[in-house]
C-alpha cells in the first residue's frame, strides 16, 4: 500500500514538475509592419504617423507565447493593469513615438491594446515603461528597414523580389533562414502583392528561433511568388485635404487681414 502512495506522489511531482517548466518557458515573435504597403490599402495619417522618420519599419507588437511547439500561439491579458501614457519616462515616449505608430487608426489606443493583451503577459513582469523602452529598442536593434537595405533592396514600387531575395538579409542578421516569417496585402484590381509585415521569433533568452507559423494575420494573406516594397507615402486623401485646409485657413486670416486694414485705414 506504502508503495502505492508513493508512486502516486511521484507521479503528482512529475506531473506538476512539467506543468511548471511549461509555465517557465516562454518564446517571443516580434512583428513589424511596412507603413508603404499598410498605407497603400489604408489612410494613414500624419497624426497617426507620430514622429516616424521612413526609414524603419512601424512596430506591429512583442508577443510573448509559452506553447513553444509553435509559433502561432500567444498568451493574452495576463493581469488587469490600464494602459496610462503618463507612466512613460520622456525617452521613452519620444523612442516609440518614432518606433510605434498607428498609422491608420489612433496611436494611443494601438499601443493601449497592445500593452493590456500582450505586455501584461511579458515573463519578467515588466512595468509599462519597461515594456514599451524594451519593444521600442528592439525596433532599433532590429531595423527591418536597414536589415534590407544591407543586401541592396530598398523601398521601389518597379522591384519584384521573391522569397530568397527577400529572405537572405534576415538570414544573415538573425543566423538561421527559418527565423522570419512575413506576409502580405494582395491588390484585388492588379493582382500584385505587398509586403506587409515580418514578423521574427526569439527564445525566452532572445536568441533567433525557428518562426515556424506562416498563418497570416487578418486582413494579411500568404505572398505570390512576387512581391513588392513600395515606397511610402501619406494617402491621397489624406494630402488632398491638408492642402485644402491650408488654403481654407491661409483664406481665413487674409480675410482677416483685409478687415483690420480697412478698420486701420
Amino acid at each position: 500500500m506504502k508503495l502505492l502512495v508513493l508512486i502516486f506522489l511521484s507521479h503528482l511531482l512529475m506531473v506538476h514538475s512539467q506543468e511548471t517548466e511549461d509555465i517557465k518557458g516562454y518564446m517571443y515573435v516580434f512583428a513589424q509592419e511596412w507603413p508603404g504597403s499598410i498605407c497603400k490599402f489604408q489612410k494613414c495619417t500624419k497624426t497617426y504617423m507620430g514622429n516616424y522618420d521612413n526609414a524603419r519599419w512601424n512596430t506591429h507588437g512583442l508577443w510573448p507565447n509559452t506553447m513553444l511547439a509553435t509559433s502561432c500561439g500567444f498568451i493574452s491579458n495576463c493581469r488587469d493593469e490600464t494602459y496610462d501614457e503618463s507612466k512613460l519616462t520622456v525617452a521613452t515616449k519620444t523612442l516609440i513615438d518614432v518606433t510605434w505608430n498607428g498609422m491608420y487608426s489612433d496611436t494611443l489606443t494601438f499601443r493601449k491594446h497592445e500593452w493590456e493583451k500582450h505586455g501584461t503577459c511579458h515573463p519578467d513582469n515588466l512595468t509599462q515603461n519597461g515594456y514599451m523602452s524594451k519593444v521600442g529598442n528592439l525596433n532599433n536593434q532590429y531595423n527591418y528597414y536597414k536589415i534590407l537595405a544591407s543586401a541592396g533592396i530598398y523601398p521601389d514600387n518597379s522591384r519584384e523580389l521573391t522569397d530568397a531575395e527577400f529572405r537572405a538579409p534576415f538570414t544573415k542578421t538573425l543566423g538561421i533562414s527559418t527565423a522570419m516569417t512575413y506576409t502580405c496585402q494582395k491588390d484585388s484590381s492588379t493582382g500584385k502583392f505587398y509586403i506587409a509585415e515580418v514578423r521574427t521569433c526569439f527564445t525566452q533568452a532572445m536568441k533567433a528561433r525557428t518562426c515556424d507559423c506562416s498563418k497570416p494575420i487578418s486582413a494579411f494573406v500568404t505572398c505570390g511568388k512576387s512581391f513588392y516594397y513600395p515606397t511610402f507615402q501619406l494617402s491621397n486623401d489624406y494630402v488632398s485635404y491638408v492642402e485644402e485646409l491650408a488654403d481654407e485657413v491661409s483664406g481665413i486670416f487674409q480675410n482677416f487681414a483685409n478687415e483690420i486694414m480697412n478698420i486701420l485705414f
